[in-house]
């Protein structure tokens, strides 16, 4: 029984031994390619280091490892709980190696030794902040800040010239609409009315009366139309939604018999620029002109879709559609009305086929259209989100009654 105890006692220090030791970095100094004034501070720990074994620290600089903290003080002493802490010249990697007390450390070498070395680890220092990964994004998000903010005054300047520009036009139009009907109308209808007293009063077998009643006729169709202008001139500036100016306009129109139509509205109607609701309104009372003369549908409709995003006006009929050379050269009124959405920063798109009819499509960008773009693009996430929560409501409702 003696005899197993005192095996026992001499088989533990050789079962420690062959643990192998390793070393371990808990604070590392930041990164710097050599500095021979600065001193800063290196921790770390030993695991399995064995009685009269001590750390001996390295930093490198450029191509060569030297010697820390100096050449007359290469040992690093381990403590009883295995932690070690030495200071270092800063260097852009860290070695520390585990070695006897025997170990004669090199100043400076070009390669860490490993004779007579136990164990040995190597670090990169701690990156200085504008090396960390955390700026660079830090950077990323201001500059896209900066170019968003750019972006955005630039957009806000934008909109207030054109702003400036569509009150200027919108009292232009007024303006000319009121001399319209107060000098050329009233003229040509006062000039009409005293050629018809001339004609009636002319011998009924003169050869100039046919003549004169042709030239009754013309002017009677100039003053028809310049009435359909300044009507439209006044009222696209005093229209407060565009589905009812054009329900008001189809029915102004004399449509014949038998043809078809309707106005869409997609979304809650939001308040719009006096003269975008203007110039939207021409657009679409121009294509609705053209869809009821021209195309020979049987039904015609008008969608108007608000949203945050943009304000959507579809004039659609399903009649014989657009002759190409048409399209191309801009007749019936389209090359004006292209002119038109152009000024109003908006896009014009035509659709036609003998088949399936035409489709002028206006879309006008949300930050032009709408009086308050931003109270509608809030109400609209507000809007969403309250669909949403409806719907959520909806599905535990029912889920609860299964």
């Amino acid at each position: 029984m003696v005899c197993i105890v005192l095996c026992s006692c001499h088989a533990q220090p050789g079962a420690n031994s062959l643990v192998k030791p390793k070393i371990e970095f808990t604070d590392v100094p930041l990164a710097a390619n050599g500095d021979t004034i600065k001193v800063t501070r290196i921790e770390g720990r030993v695991i399995g280091a064995q009685p009269g074994q001590q750390i001996v620290l390295y930093a490198r600089a450029g191509t060569a490892w030297w010697v820390q903290p100096f050449a007359n003080q290469p040992f690093t002493t381990i403590q009883p709980d295995s932690r070690w802490g030495s200071s270092t010249h800063p260097g852009t990697d860290y070695a520390a190696l585990l070695v006897g007390s025997d170990f004669q450390p090199p100043a400076r070498v070009d390669a860490l030794p490993t004779v007579g070395v136990l164990a040995t680890a190597v670090t990169r220092g701690k990156p200085v902040f504008w090396q960390r990964w955390w700026f660079a994004l830090l950077c990323l998000v201001a500059a896209a800040g900066v170019i968003f903010g750019f972006h955005r005054l630039r957009l806000r300047q934008t909109t207030r010239q054109l702003n400036v520009r569509f009150e200027e036009r919108l009292a232009e139009r007024t303006r000319v609409a009121q001399e319209l009907h107060d000098t050329l109308l009233q003229g040509v209808i006062s000039a009409s009315m005293q050629l018809q007293v001339a004609v009636d009063q002319m011998p009924s077998h003169s050869t100039a009366q046919p003549a004169l009643r042709r030239a009754l006729q013309l002017m009677g169709q100039v003053v028809e139309e310049g009435q359909n202008t300044v009507r439209g001139l006044r009222s696209s500036t005093g229209v407060r939604d565009l589905e009812d100016s054009f329900s008001r306009f189809f029915q102004e129109l004399d449509p014949r018999p038998g043809i078809g139509f309707r106005v869409i509205v997609k979304g809650h109607a939001l308040p719009l620029q006096p003269v975008i609701r203007s110039d939207a309104y021409s657009i679409g009372r121009e294509a609705l002109l053209n869809a009821v003369r021209h195309s020979k549908a049987r039904n015609v409709e008008v969608e108007v879709q608000y949203s945050a995003s943009q304000l959507l006006v579809l004039v659609r009929d399903d009649g014989c559609g657009i002759a190409p050379n048409v399209i191309r050269k801009g007749k019936n009124g389209l090359l004006g009305i292209r002119q038109r959405a152009e000024r109003i920063g908006g896009r014009l798109k035509v659709s036609t086929s003998a088949v399936s009819g035409t489709e002028v499509e206006l879309s006008v960008p949300g930050r032009l259209a709408f009086e308050s773009y931003r109270s509608v693009r809030a109400s609209n996430r507000f809007s969403s989100l309250f669909t949403r929560s409806n719907k959520s409501t909806q599905t535990l409702s029912e889920k609860r009654e299964k």
